[in-house]
């Protein structure tokens, strides 16, 4: 996530130093076609003094420009040439336009680094100050990169100690409030974070903006999850929260007939706890897993598993008024046991329905 938002600094920093008036404006008259378009954005390159000062790519669009004349080249292709064309125009108006301007690369240059001290400035690094440039900017990612892996660190460790919290409890509630926790303490620092964002001067509204947004999802989502754990009751299933941040319902009541996909009577209300939490997380993905214990052969087991998970993806489609197939189903059978299959109690542990609910769109 630094490394993200990092680069977005960084790139809308230099968008805004580095806007020329080199944006593509076509004429009333636009030609019709991509070849005849790409053809003047040539014209208009060479003008602007691209083969002259941006030999290679001059040449090179070109070559690719007659030989698609020539061959008769797809539409497709056309479009490329036509994009590539243009940002060889961009390219070579702002060669010419610093060439023009006095001191224009050393007012360009301190714009930068300013640029770069306001983003290490926001994420509290210190830059090195006989740095400049390029270096400067490599250096300042390269510390950045640095924080971002000691947080990865920190998040792995926690994904160790996740998996051995579920060795020893049986991946009960108790072994996922550290991940609650860290939920907790991460929203923490993104309002620290916004504070000290709306303080310094100089930070884009952009930024501030996009912070609000990040803390408002992942405090709807601690919520949702809140919700959630209260509404599906012990005897019921239990919530889990892997490490890639998905939301696993572990519904070790919905049962089905022996050896039938099938549900028992009495279902209903459970069903409808499940499609009532899907709707708690708009835009997220929904799978339905069937799983079973070792009794039996395993190709009837994965054939069994399917089957009710497909009885049950079908079920949640018709209370969410969704079409078919919209919801995944998939049937591991007896091949993802949470328990040992040699006590009664085992077996029906592992004899279970999951729905995980895959994070939507940031």
């Amino acid at each position: 996530m630094l490394t993200r938002i990092a680069r977005r600094c960084l790139v809308m920093g230099l968008l805004f130093l580095l806007t020329a008036p080199a944006l593509r404006v076509w004429a009333q008259d636009e030609p019709a076609s991509p070849q005849a378009r790409t053809e003047a954005l040539l014209d208009q390159a060479k003008k602007a003094g691209g083969k002259g000062q941006l030999p290679q790519a001059w040449r090179d669009l070109d070559s690719r420009f007659k030989t698609a004349r020539d061959e008769g080249a797809s539409p497709e292709q056309w479009a490329v040439l036509e994009q590539d064309a243009t940002l060889l125009l961009n390219k070579a108006t702002f060669v010419s336009e610093m060439r023009r301007q006095k001191s224009g690369l050393e007012a360009l240059l301190g714009r930068y680094d300013q640029s770069l001290r306001e983003v290490a400035a926001l994420f509290g690094v210190t830059p090195d100050p006989v740095l400049t440039g390029s270096a400067a900017a490599a250096d300042l990612l390269d510390r950045l990169n640095t924080i971002n892996y000691h947080r990865q660190v920190r998040v792995d460790s926690l994904s160790v100690v996740n998996r051995r919290l579920q060795e020893q409890v049986g991946g009960t509630v108790a072994a996922q409030d550290s991940l609650i926790s860290a939920l907790t303490q991460e929203i923490s620092g993104l309002r620290q974070k916004l504070w000290e964002t709306e303080l310094r001067a100089g930070v884009a509204e952009a930024d501030r903006s996009a912070a609000e947004s990040v803390l408002t999802k992942k405090q709807a989502r601690e919520a949702a999850i809140a919700t959630l754990r209260t509404s599906i009751g012990p005897g019921e299933g239990e919530i889990l929260l892997t490490a890639d941040g998905a939301i696993l319902m572990r519904l070790h009541g919905m049962a089905f007939a022996v050896g039938s996909a099938e549900l028992k009577p009495g279902q209903e209300v459970l069903i409808q706890k499940v499609a009532d939490a899907i709707q708690l997380f708009p835009g997220a993905g929904v799978r339905v897993e069937g799983n079973t214990d070792d009794t039996g052969s395993r190709q009837a087991n994965l054939r069994l598993s399917r089957r009710r998970a497909e009885t049950v993806a079908e079920l949640l489609e018709t209370r969410l008024d969704l079409s078919t197939g919209v919801i995944a189903r998939e049937g591991f059978g007896p091949d993802r046991p949470i328990a040992l299959n040699d006590t009664a109690e085992g077996r029906a542990q592992n004899r279970r329905i999951d729905v995980v609910l895959t994070p939507g769109p940031k």
